[in-house]
């Protein structure tokens, strides 16, 4: 496939999605600027090309259409829009109604969690519908009702005795939010609706489920009636098999909805991989054709091969999933998705205990489902209004967050092909896992010579909360603006920011095939587009990487620090690295004010880690960006600036790194207030109170660990790790005599000291820990840290003492930060 169309038009997502896309996708203000999305058609003449599902103008819908239009009547289309007809429509439907004909057929295109419940959520859900159908809730039988001794509310003769006198009520089964899709062929499966299912995907696959063993269960009897081997003292055959019978053809018909000469349809449909065993549980019958020799032992001869085995599992029917032996559930699973696992498992739960019913109870329980049972559907106008929804509902299948519906956009939305989707899913599912789950991996990994360089990375998985704040700090950098991380609208910024790298990876390999082609003879699709698959493994994951690395202090994970890599860095310039990497890292997770300085210094970490071999760019990137990131970042944490400010410093921080022409002496820092910043940041440090608030002590322990750092590597002397030896502050002076000196000096950071950990607090009717000065002097003589050991050479502690180390600590900062030559 060619990258043509990939680089000529802003990515137009098809059907539901084109009413969002339209509102969100504006023009970032970066460099180089994608068309916008009323582009999608770009300039190509044949619009039958072959172009992805997401750029393809032959997706059209209504607000395709809109984009189309001249202003004038777009805005028309707009106004139209706005009408009660397309308002959002919630209504209360029994399941009956809900699963009748094909009106309301499900997908589950949007909802990249899958499905995930076990059997003890599904436990939940059939202990409360038996409860209200046959239990307290729905009224237990009277004696009357249940004297026919038959055990069943279907009489010989076939017909049904008058429902015993109880007071029924409705069970009501919560929302579900569906978004219509605009595929459904009419000509090929008849009138009806296919909804893209947003939130209630859990409960409709287990309801579904439940139906199918209510059907299995009312078909098995009646075979056994018809055979003569019913063992429950029923008739056989006759009007009793036909009733049992016709009663489950009537929950296939909800199952699998028919239609004269219309194609088939299922009731719910799952993505491709996790629906293999769904599409064979909701179609049941017996698909066994090798005359009884499936006996539950299913692929017990070890030596067949996988694909022998794939398809004799292929020939085990529904019916006979609770037959199987655990080797023959093994064989059916083992080339199966976890989704199929928890389906099969489920199936077989459900099919267990309706098997301790009577017929009466599980009639009882199929009537109530069908007619007592209700779901709340919400159809929103649009899939950004449904994913509104949910969010703000906060409960979507299993602790849905932000970045799963990003997930689902970049592995299967904008990615081609279905093995690409599937392959992107998983890898996303290993980096979004647990840090410990690889742990043992990353040892072996790195103990058995397989990178003898040092340069390759054993981590392997930074759980979901790195990947979503990477998706927020990269997506910031990219569109340089703030990206708000509440009520799930950062979704929309993410995948602006997606289709605006796509468009410029593309545009860039279209210029490469075009520059290919006239070079030589090289055919169109030598060079493949780039799509959700590699945005993920290009940008998502290794920043994902960096910034697990950098709030983890691993810092020898990264190439350019690596102990054991080619980087031409000596030890002093790389321990001077470290210590204001540690103190960045320090400060941004414990002073709330510094988070968007992790923007810049994500990419500062992504540039230093692509740049090979060393060089002066990345001599450039260290020597100059890194300490003007440090001393800004130390600025939005003593000045506590609005988040518009500090949002304006990191994008001019951005700017620089973009331009290396404005970093240096006549650079970003003079032109922003060289002499200002200083002035401010000796202001600001003199009179905070840093003793006060247990943020400013974490702040306080930071500045004092970056002053130690520099003072030891001044000395040639280890720096003590801040991340294995964490450290904190101790107020030196309690007491004051002077009511005036303790107001004004007992919080500021001249009365702190730096130490290794607190005293251990005493027990009950121990001694107290003694707070005088020669007690506190005999503590800080054993500390790592330079700067304490050096209070403690002082012979007492008083207001002058504190005000001596004040200003000996704003020297230092000058030093420190380079902030003497800058006026002030």
């Amino acid at each position: 496939m060619g990258i043509a169309h990939f680089a000529t038009g802003a990515f137009a997502p098809t059907r539901r999605r084109l009413a969002f896309t339209s509102a969100t996708t504006s023009t970032p203000t970066t460099k180089t600027s994608p068309p916008s999305s009323a582009l999608a058609l770009s300039d190509n003449t044949n619009p039958s090309s072959s172009l992805p599902f997401f750029a393809a103008p032959t997706y059209s819908s209504s607000a395709d259409a809109q984009q189309q239009q001249p202003p004038a009547a777009a805005a028309s289309a707009v106004a139209a829009s706005s009408t009660p007809q397309s308002a959002t429509v919630t209504l209360r439907l029994p399941l009956g109604t809900l699963f009748d004909g094909r009106d309301y057929i499900f997908v589950t295109e949007s909802n990249v969690r899958g499905y995930e419940w076990t059997t003890k959520e599904t436990d939940i859900l059939m202990d409360d519908l038996m409860d209200a159908a046959l239990g307290n809730l729905g009224g237990k039988l009277t004696a009357a009702a249940s004297s026919d001794g038959g055990g069943s509310d279907i009489s010989s003769d076939g017909t049904k005795p008058t429902p015993p006198p109880a007071i029924i009520t409705d069970y009501e089964l919560s929302q579900i939010v569906l978004v219509p899709t605009s595929d459904w062929d009419s000509n090929l499966l008849g009138l009806g609706n296919r909804y893209d299912v947003y939130d209630g995907q859990q409960r409709l696959v287990t309801l579904n489920l439940l139906l199918a063993g209510l059907r299995d269960s009312f078909q098995r009897e009646a075979e056994e009636l018809n055979s003569g081997k019913n063992k429950k003292g029923g008739a056989s055959g006759g009007k009793r098999a036909v009733a049992l019978a016709a009663t489950a053809i009537e929950i296939s018909g909800m199952l699998t909805p028919t239609k004269v000469r219309k194609e088939d349809v299922k009731r719910i449909t799952l993505r491709k991989r996790d629906n293999v065993l769904l599409e064979k549980i909701l179609v049941g019958g017996n698909n066994n054709d090798d005359d009884g020799s499936m006996d539950g032992n299913i692929g017990d001869g070890s030596g067949e091969e996988k694909q022998q085995q794939q398809h004799q599992s292929s020939l085990i029917s529904p019916s006979d999933y609770t037959k199987l032996s655990p080797k023959g559930r093994s064989t059916l699973l083992s080339p199966l998705s976890p989704a199929n696992a928890r389906i099969y498992n489920n199936f077989v739960h459900l099919s267990n205990r309706l098997s301790l019913l009577t017929t009466r109870e599980r009639l009882r329980l199929l009537d109530y489902i069908v007619e007592r049972v209700y779901l709340l559907v919400c159809i929103p106008e649009t899939s950004r209004i449904a994913r509104n929804i949910v969010m703000s509902q906060g409960r979507k299948g299993m602790d849905n967050e932000s970045v799963d519906d990003f997930k689902g956009l970049v592995c299967f939305r904008y990615t081609l092909e279905e093995e690409d989707m599937y392959q992107t899913f998983d890898m996303w599912d290993d980096l979004a896992a647990e840090p410990s789950f690889s742990s043992l991996s990353s040892s072996l990994s790195s103990s058995d010579g397989s990178d003898p360089a040092g340069n390759s990375s054993t981590i392997q998985s930074v759980g979901r909360d790195i990947i979503s704040s990477t998706c927020l700090l990269r997506a910031s950098a990219s569109l340089r603006t703030k990206i708000r991380s509440r009520g799930g609208d950062e979704v929309y910024e993410w995948e602006r920011w997606l289709r605006q790298e796509l468009w410029l990876k593309n545009q860039r390999l279209s210029q490469q095939q075009a520059a290919q082609q006239s070079d030589s003879a090289s055919v169109e699709s030598a060079i493949q587009p780039w799509q959700g698959k590699q945005f993920f493994v290009q940008e998502i994951k290794p920043a994902s990487l960096a910034l697990y690395k950098f709030r983890t202090g691993q810092w020898d994970e990264f190439a350019f620090l690596s102990k054991t890599g080619k980087q031409n860095i000596t030890k002093k310039q790389r321990d001077a690295i470290v210590s204001r990497l540690n103190f960045l890292r320090d400060i941004t997770m414990g002073v709330t004010s510094t988070k968007e300085a992790e923007i810049v210094i994500l990419e500062l970490l992504l540039r230093a880690e692509d740049t090979e071999n060393g060089g002066s760019m990345l001599s450039r990137y260290l020597d100059e960006i890194l300490p003007l990131i440090e001393t800004w970042t130390l600025w939005m944490a003593l000045a506590r600036p609005s988040p518009m400010q500090r949002h304006a410093r990191v994008f001019a921080l951005l700017d620089a790194m973009d331009d290396f022409d404005s970093v240096g002496s006549s650079g970003l820092a003079s032109s922003s207030g060289d002499g200002e910043l200083a002035k401010s940041l000796r202001e600001c440090m003199d009179q905070y109170e840093f003793g006060a608030t247990a943020g400013g002590k974490r702040l306080a322990a930071a500045i004092l660990q970056r002053m130690n750092a520099h003072l030891m590597l001044e000395e040639k002397k280890s720096i003590p790790d801040g991340v294995n030896d964490a450290a904190t502050v101790d107020l030196i002076q309690h007491h004051w005599p002077n009511e005036e000196d303790r107001e004004e000096w007992a919080n500021r950071i001249g009365n702190l000291a730096l130490v290794s950990s607190t005293p251990r607090r005493s027990s009950r009717g121990a001694k107290k820990t003694d707070s005088s000065w020669e007690s506190k002097r005999k503590r800080y003589k054993k500390e790592r840290w330079l700067l304490t050991k050096q209070l403690a050479e002082l012979d007492q502690w008083d207001a002058g003492a504190v005000k001596d180390q004040q200003q000996d600590l704003l020297s230092m900062m000058d030093l420190v930060w380079n902030l003497g030559s800058k006026g002030g």
